[in-house]
């Protein structure tokens, strides 16, 4: 029998139902939907392939409105629109590619163990999150769990970190499923069970999190005024030789202005041009600062040895070079450069030449008063990285990220990437001072909150008083992938006790 085209479009659908709980829609009921709905099709498949397919349609439509963004960032260097189309359409097509292999293991591999929906799907979801983090430098976007990002049981990823959320959320969505399945069956008994399973679970995990919100874990290191710039220059003309000094008059004409500011932070690559380039106007900046008792972190492009790197510097009371890790793929670096470069403009981009940086990188120190503090330095991708951010952040009392989301237009990946920044937040227990080129930026407290935030496209200057912190979060000092050797170990326990019980009753 043919899979049912309804079927199929329900797999597309539950896709798209993950995005949409995502900011900028923040329909967040529908994670539980998009989960359940893909968790739904698993269980029902007839065969591996079946699964793998319903997969893979998931995956379309979950990678094909949630990564929308990539036509925005092909349109922001004037990639035909026919082209930007196909590109865009045939990378989505490929990332549904991890939801087909996560249908085809679950349905070739895992059906039959012992609590398969119930248990083995939800572990199964997070662990191919984690998995899609690293896999060919990660893409580690729209996870599950950041759905709760904005609700009171967010605040438990200061305990469990992201994936412990989307291993609640999957749980959840696993039992809701569960439970209505046996009211079909007629088995109201046990689904009465169930729904007050998942009852306990979500009302008990947003408990937890109102007593014990991220902020709780740490103590305050000390209230500072600080400052995120928005300059808003077009990404076209950005690094054309025309916007050099425009862009030098309006940091310098801003700094100017900040008097009473302790710190203050420019956007990703906010001085275009090598700092040697430029040593004068650094100078000013950096003596400016240092006559204020000012900490000024900007981005900025950096070289050694004939290698660029994507940077922060500190200036005045901030001092060292914090240089990227975690490059952009076609952004930063162009894989298969000798094939694609220079094929289309977008594989041509400013700064597609980077390399990440060759060594662990340290917090960038800045004092005020006196008073010695540690900003962790984050470059725009690098937000989405968990780890990274944990490992910057255990011993800095506040989170600096800067980016340049204008390379995503006006589409929802500002949106998203934002998002994602306010749960590095909650995960640390630290604020977030977020300077970006053309918007969204943003004060964010520990606990995740958006204090304050600028519009997008239009030159803002964000200032405001936030509380540093000290001290570390349970995710900081729980090991880092806890939640995810948990659920790999719980996985194999369950495959070893049926592996075992089959060989019982073969003998």
């Amino acid at each position: 029998m043919k899979t049912s085209w309804l079927l199929s479009l329900s797999a597309i659908l539950a896709g798209i139902a993950v995005p949409l709980s995502l900011a900028p829609f923040n329909f967040w009921p529908l994670m539980f939907v998009g989960v359940g709905g893909f968790f739904y099709l698993q269980h029902i498949a007839r065969s591996a392939k079946e699964s793998a397919w319903f997969g893979w349609l998931f995956g379309v439509g979950y990678f094909g409105l949630g990564v929308s963004w990539i036509y925005g960032s092909m349109q922001t260097v004037d990639t035909p629109i026919w082209l930007a189309l196909i590109l865009t359409g045939g990378f989505c097509l490929l990332m549904a590619l991890f939801h087909a292999f996560q249908g085809w293991f679950y349905g070739r591999f895992l059906r039959q163990l012992p609590w398969a929906l119930l248990l083995v799907a939800p572990l199964w979801w997070v662990l191919n999150e984690w998995f899609r983090e690293w896999f060919l430098t990660g893409m580690p976007w729209l996870y599950a769990g950041y759905a709760f990002t904005d609700l009171p049981i967010g605040q438990l990823a200061a305990i469990v970190g992201i994936y412990g959320l989307s291993l609640i959320l999957a749980v959840s969505s696993a039992l809701g499923l569960s439970a209505f399945l046996q009211i079909r069956s007629g088995d109201r008994r046990k689904a009465l069970g169930q729904v007050v399973a998942v009852v306990l679970l979500l009302v008990g995990s947003v408990t937890v999190g109102i007593l014990r919100p991220a902020s709780s874990w740490v103590d305050s290191a000390g209230v500072l005024e600080v400052a995120a710039v928005q300059s808003n220059i077009d990404q076209r003309v950005k690094w054309s030789a025309a916007q050099q000094r425009p862009t030098l008059e309006f940091y310098g004409d801003s700094i100017t202005r900040m008097k009473n500011v302790d710190l203050v932070l420019w956007p990703e690559a906010a001085m275009t041009r090598l700092p040697d380039k430029i040593p004068y106007f650094l100078s000013q900046i950096d003596t400016l600062g240092k006559n204020r008792d000012q900490a000024i972190i900007t981005g900025t492009l950096t070289q050694e040895d004939g290698r660029y790197f994507n940077a922060m510097r500190g200036y005045g009371q901030a001092s060292g070079e914090y240089r990227k890790q975690h490059l952009v793929p076609f952004g930063e670096y162009v894989p298969l450069e000798n094939w694609l470069r220079g094929l289309i403009a977008f594989f041509d981009l400013p700064m597609s030449t980077m390399i990440p940086a060759g060594e662990p990188q340290a917090p960038i120190p800045f004092e005020v008063a006196g008073q010695p503090y540690f900003a962790a330095p984050v470059i725009c991708y690098e937000a989405a990285y968990p780890g990274l951010v944990r490992q910057l952040a255990r011993d800095a009392g506040l989170i600096t990220v800067v980016s340049n989301d204008a390379w995503f237009g006006d589409s929802l990946g500002p949106h998203q990437h934002l998002q994602i920044t306010q749960m590095r937040a909650i995960e640390n227990g630290r604020p977030i001072l977020r300077a970006t080129q053309n918007g969204i930026s943003a004060l964010i407290d520990a606990n995740g909150r958006i204090v304050q935030r600028t519009d997008q496209f239009v030159s803002a200057e964000l200032i405001g008083e936030m509380t540093l912190s000290q001290n570390r979060t349970p995710f900081q000092t729980l090991p880092r992938a806890l939640v995810i050797w948990l659920s790999g170990g719980a996985l194999l326990i369950l495959f070893i006790l049926n592996w075992r019980k089959n060989s019982v009753r073969s003998t």
